[in-house]
C-alpha cells in the first residue's frame, strides 16, 4: 500500500487504511540500520540487541501487512442505506420472477449526482438518435444476489484521453470513470476503482485481485483462458478528417492518387492498403504531424481512429471536419470496448451485461456519450 494518503475530490470515500503502519515505515526508512543499532547500543547497553531485533520484527510485520493489500482502492459508489439493490429482473429481458408491485422501489429511488456534480436525468436520452451497440432485447439472467451485495472492484489506467486520464489535481477522470460510476449507480451496488499501469491489468484480473477493468483492453489471443469480456458498449471506427471548407469525395475515382496522411505501421495504414489502395498514403509519426500536413495543404485528408481525431474536429477555430462515413472492421480496429473480467466467472460477466443493458435502456449510455464527446463520431458527414 502506498503510504501517501491521496485525497481525490471525485471519490466519495478517502482511503486511510494502514496509516499508522505507513508512518512507522516512513520513520524507519529515514534511519539507517547501522545508526539505529549504534544509538541503541550507546544508550541502552545490553538490552540494545533485543530492542533492535524487536524493531526489525515490527518493521517486517508492517511491510508484510502493507504488501498483503497490493491494490488499495478508492470507493466510487456506495448503495443508499435505505435502498435494496435494484432488482435486475424488473426489466422484461432479464429472466427471473418479476415483482409487479414496484411502488416501494420507485418511491426510494432518487437521482444521484455524477462525478461532475450534475444530476442524471436520462429519460429523454432513451429516445435520442444515438448509435448504440448494446442489444437491449437480449435475454439475460437475473444477477446473483451475492454478487450484488459484494459489489465490484474495478481497475482502470490513465494516459488514455478522453476515456481515462488524470486532471490537473491528479484525480481520475474521463468517460470510463463516469461510466463505472453510472453503472454502479444503475445497479445500486458498492464499487471501488483503482488506477494501475495498463500492462499490469490483465495479470491482476486473471489473478482475481480485481473483478473487472475499464481500460480499453481488447480481445487478444494472449488473453485466452485468462480474461473474458462483456458485451461491447462502444466501437472505435476509422475516419477521414479534412479541412472544413474543402470538398472531398471519398469514392475511388475522386481519390485516385490523392495524398492522405496516416500514422505509419498502424492498423489504419493497413486498412488503407487493403481497401483504399488507389490513394497515395503518406506515413507520419503522429497525428500532430498529420495535422500540420493537412493544414499546409500537403495532404487532402488524415485517416485514423475516430476518437483520436475527435479533438481536431472539435477545435474552437473549427477548421477541420470529419468526411464521409465511419469505417468498422473488427480485424483491423478491434471489435470494440467492453469490460474485461476473469475468465470463467460467468456470474460476473452476466452482471456486467445486465448493468450495461440497463444503462442503454434508460438512456444513460447516450447521455454519458453526449457529455464527454462534443461530436458524433458515428454519423455520416459530407
Amino acid at each position: 500500500m502506498d503510504c501517501a494518503i491521496s485525497k481525490n475530490p471525485l471519490l466519495m470515500v478517502e482511503n486511510v487504511r494502514g496509516v499508522e503502519i505507513c508512518r512507522m515505515r516512513n520513520y524507519l526508512k529515514s534511519l539507517s540500520l547501522c545508526n539505529i543499532y549504534r544509538f541503541l547500543l550507546c544508550n541502552l547497553g545490553g538490552k540494545a540487541i533485543i530492542l533492535f531485533a524487536l524493531l526489525l520484527f515490527l518493521s517486517m510485520q508492517a511491510s508484510a501487512q502493507t504488501n498483503s493489500n497490493p491494490l488499495p482502492e478508492n470507493t466510487i459508489m456506495q448503495p443508499e442505506a435505505n435502498n435494496q439493490p435494484e432488482n435486475a429482473a424488473d426489466d422484461a429481458n432479464v429472466e427471473g420472477d418479476v415483482n409487479s408491485d414496484t411502488t416501494g422501489l420507485e418511491a426510494t429511488r432518487r437521482q444521484r449526482a455524477t462525478m461532475a456534480e450534475e444530476p442524471i436525468a436520462s429519460e429523454g436520452w432513451a429516445e435520442a438518435d444515438f448509435t448504440g451497440f448494446i442489444d437491449i432485447y437480449q435475454r439475460l439472467r437475473q444477477p446473483d444476489e451475492k454478487l450484488l451485495q459484494d459489489g465490484l472492484r474495478l481497475l482502470t489506467a490513465d494516459g488514455f484521453s478522453p476515456f481515462n486520464y488524470r486532471d490537473n489535481d491528479g484525480a481520475p477522470v474521463g468517460y470510463h470513470v463516469e461510466l463505472a460510476r453510472a453503472f454502479c449507480e444503475q445497479l445500486n451496488i458498492a464499487c471501488s476503482m483503482k488506477i494501475v499501469p495498463f500492462d499490469q491489468i490483465p495479470e491482476l484480473i486473471a489473478n482475481g485481485e480485481a473483478d473487472a477493468a475499464l481500460a480499453g483492453l481488447v480481445r487478444n489471443p494472449d488473453f485466452r483462458g485468462k480474461l473474458a469480456f462483456s458485451n461491447i458498449f462502444l466501437k472505435r471506427p476509422g475516419r477521414f478528417l479534412k479541412m472544413k471548407d474543402a470538398a472531398l469525395k471519398l469514392d475511388k475515382k475522386s481519390m485516385e492518387g490523392k495524398p492522405v496522411a496516416v500514422i505509419g505501421g498502424t492498423a489504419h495504414e493497413a486498412f488503407l492498403r487493403a481497401y483504399f489502395d488507389h490513394l497515395n498514403r503518406v506515413p507520419v509519426n503522429d497525428l500532430h504531424a498529420a495535422r500540420d500536413l493537412l493544414q499546409e495543404g500537403k495532404v487532402v485528408a488524415i485517416f485514423g481512429d475516430a476518437f483520436q481525431l475527435l479533438p481536431f474536429a472539435t477545435e474552437r477555430n473549427g477548421v477541420f471536419a470529419f468526411a464521409g462515413k465511419p469505417y468498422y472492421d473488427d480485424h483491423f480496429f478491434g471489435d470494440g470496448m467492453s469490460f474485461a473480467f476473469t475468465a470463467g466467472k460467468e456470474g460476473v460477466g452476466n452482471l456486467l451485461n445486465v448493468g450495461l443493458q440497463k444503462l442503454a435502456k434508460s438512456g444513460r449510455m447516450s447521455e454519458l456519450y453526449a457529455r464527454h464527446f462534443a461530436l458524433d463520431v458515428y454519423a455520416d458527414y459530407q
